[in-house]
Formats: C-alpha cells, sequence, structure tokens
C-alpha cells in the first residue's frame, strides 16, 4: 500500500498545530508529527509513504525534498501549495489504483476519485492509526460463509459473531462511506485553514 499525506492538513487533525506555536515549537510538532508517522506505517517493502507540506520559504531544519525514517518529506513553496504537488503526484502516478490520498479537502478528494485512488480523511486516519500499519485481514469469500442454519430465536453462537465483526470489520474505511454519513464531517473551515496559514507563514 501507498500513501499520499496532506501533512499539515492531518497534524490540525492530529490537534498538532495552535496559534501560540513559535517558529521552533512549529519544526518540533512537525517532526513529532514525521516521527508519529514512522511508528504508525513504519518502513516495508510494499509501503510507500510521502507526505506533503506547504512552505512559505525553504524550510530551516528539512531540505526540500528528503526521506525521514523511510517517510518520503516533500515541501511545496513558492507558487505552489501542497494541494497541487499532491495533485501533481497523483496524476502522474502509474497506479493509482494502489494509493491512498489522506486529505480532508475535498479538490484533493475528488481528484483522487477521479483516477480511482481510495481517498481517506484526515481525522479518520488519525482516528485509526493504531491499526493502519497491520496486515489486511484475509478477505472473506462467499465459500467461508457459516454453513449450518441460523437459530433466529436462539442466542448467536461466538463463532458465528466472529465471522461477522470480521466481515463488516472495514466497511466504513470504503471509498465514499463517510461522506455518505456526513458530507461535511471533519471539512475545514475558513477560520482553521486561515490559521494554518498563518502558521506556515511564521516559518518564514
Amino acid at each position: 500500500m501507498r500513501w499520499l499525506i496532506d501533512g499539515y492538513n492531518v497534524m490540525h487533525a492530529a490537534g498538532m498545530l495552535g496559534p501560540r506555536l513559535s517558529r521552533e515549537g512549529f519544526r518540533r510538532a512537525r517532526r513529532r508529527f514525521l516521527d508519529d508517522l514512522a511508528e504508525i506505517l513504519p518502513a516495508a517493502a510494499d509501503r510507500e509513504v510521502t507526505v506533503v507540506f506547504d512552505a512559505k520559504v525553504p524550510p530551516g531544519d528539512f531540505p526540500i525534498a528528503s526521506s525521514y525514517r523511510g517517510t518520503r518529506v516533500l515541501f511545496a513553496f513558492g507558487d505552489e501549495d501542497a494541494d497541487s504537488r499532491i495533485e501533481y503526484i497523483l496524476e502522474r502516478d502509474s497506479n493509482p489504483q494502489n494509493l491512498t490520498v489522506v486529505s480532508s479537502d475535498r479538490r484533493l478528494r475528488q481528484a483522487a476519485r477521479r483516477r480511482r485512488a481510495r481517498p481517506m480523511m484526515a481525522d479518520d486516519f488519525w482516528d485509526r492509526k493504531d491499526r493502519l500499519g497491520r496486515p489486511e485481514p484475509p478477505r472473506i469469500r462467499a465459500g467461508n460463509l457459516p454453513s449450518k442454519e441460523i437459530d433466529r430465536e436462539g442466542p448467536v453462537d461466538p463463532d458465528e459473531a466472529r465471522f461477522w465483526v470480521e466481515a463488516f470489520r472495514d466497511v466504513e474505511q470504503l471509498p465514499g462511506v463517510r461522506e455518505v454519513r456526513s458530507p461535511d464531517a471533519a471539512l475545514l473551515t475558513d477560520d482553521e485553514i486561515a490559521e494554518i496559514q498563518r502558521i506556515i507563514d511564521r516559518e518564514g
């Protein structure tokens, strides 16, 4: 599985950004986020993680493009922002079906769907962080359905209960499910976007 992550969007969802952060505090928060990310999605042969950050000027603690604990870290600055860089990467990806784009930005999630990549809201990603690095459970096929007749009036058989819990474990993670449940869930407000921009500007 490959991941393309809107860095400050997820940091905001994780509560790591705030108006009182100094320039150095901001950089420490960003590095702490990248450390957390390396724990959530550890380096593996079948995993590639790219995080894109906005930058008013080149950051003082990272190169514009680098690798940090197995994570590819990119900064978009000048006339480009993180959203544009993510769209650029997404449009040129040779295998977007194997890519998850993490952002609460509607434009990026729509771009991901157009390319048949999997969109994921930033707060969904953070809420599920403890499960994301684990191998996916085996797919349950029709032939694995319980063969015995169900007693509708009696107690639920423990084996049957385990089967159905496993069968529906990842339904909420399917593309579009969250949007159906709540179209505006966890979208950033204009004030929140402006606050993130002010924090980024302070680094310059």
